[in-house]
């Protein structure tokens, strides 16, 4: 026998085993904590309509006021682990903007997220661009993560043809299975949208 607020305990036990990554959205398990809340909202709703057809008071009928409480408080309870379950998802996105750039978090959010989240990301990291952009010109906030770099060169191999680019140093034609000793800054969003490989 399932009990009030077993489904949402899953729910917020996922949230806690899964702060460093984005898993699968877990539409099956949101749903059936929203159809708990809503029959537990009803159950509490037809019970007070019966109290008040009777002319009853919560003093007159104890039995019916406990019961009306503990299924506030179960739906209460599911709610706060619903919006946790939702909030955690919500951090880990914008934590995702900014560690990796819209180019690597693309494709590891569209695999994971819901439609509402992926709203969510193209929002915000709209938002980030649009609000420092003017503040930072020579600066591209997220083009890579925001640690420093280890090192300023970097050995990378060419996966993808991607034609000729101009560095501080010269042209450098990077066309397939060739490899160049260069600086990790005039290459790393190539790196990122997996035309190149870092090759250690």
């Amino acid at each position: 026998m399932s009990m009030y607020g077993d489904e949402a305990y899953k729910l917020a036990k996922e949230a806690k085993r899964t702060t460093d990554i984005l898993p699968p959205y877990n539409d099956e398990l949101v749903r059936s904590v929203s159809r708990e809340i809503r029959a537990l909202s009803a159950e509490s709703d037809a019970m007070l309509t019966s109290l008040r057809a009777r002319g009853a008071t919560y003093a007159d009928d104890p039995g019916a006021a406990c019961a009306v409480l503990v299924q506030q408080l179960a739906a209460k309870r599911d709610k706060r682990c619903l919006f946790a379950y939702h909030r955690q998802r919500l951090e880990r996105v914008k934590e995702l903007v900014w560690e990796a750039g819209p180019a690597g978090v693309q494709r590891e959010v569209k695999r994971c997220a819901s439609a509402t989240e992926l709203e969510f990301f193209d929002c915000y990291k709209e938002k980030v661009v649009g609000a420092y952009k003017h503040l930072f010109t020579e600066v591209d906030l997220l083009g890579g993560g925001l640690d420093p770099p280890k090192d300023l060169f970097i050995e990378v191999r060419v996966v993808k043809d991607c034609g000729e680019i101009q560095t501080e140093y010269g042209v450098l034609n990077l066309s397939k299975g060739s490899q160049f000793f260069v600086r990790r800054t005039d290459v790393e969003t190539l790196i990122k949208q997996g035309f190149l490989r870092h090759v250690s």
